[in-house]
């Protein structure tokens, strides 16, 4: 199956609703272009890292065991 996209003049695209599904990409997502041996071209959701979260919260101090705090109070949330 393909889909298609047409190239804006300032080179953006809007990815066709079934692709968008098909690699469960949601508003603010990243993605990553790359290029196989073969020459042809792949697109991948990148999911984040909690690398990538270092430096985001300026001025808080944590005590050993908040993270896990945190955690838990985000994974209760998220199974509403």
């Amino acid at each position: 199956m393909g889909y298609n996209a047409k190239v804006t003049s300032k080179g953006q695209i809007t990815l066709p609703a079934g692709m968008r599904k098909a690699l469960n990409i949601h508003e603010g997502d990243k993605l990553v272009f790359a290029q196989g041996e073969d020459g042809r071209f792949y697109v991948e959701a990148k999911t984040g890292t909690l690398g990538d979260l270092r430096g985001i919260v300026k001025g808080v101090k944590a005590k050993p065991g908040d993270i896990e705090s945190w955690i838990g109070e985000a994974r209760g949330r998220r199974g509403r």
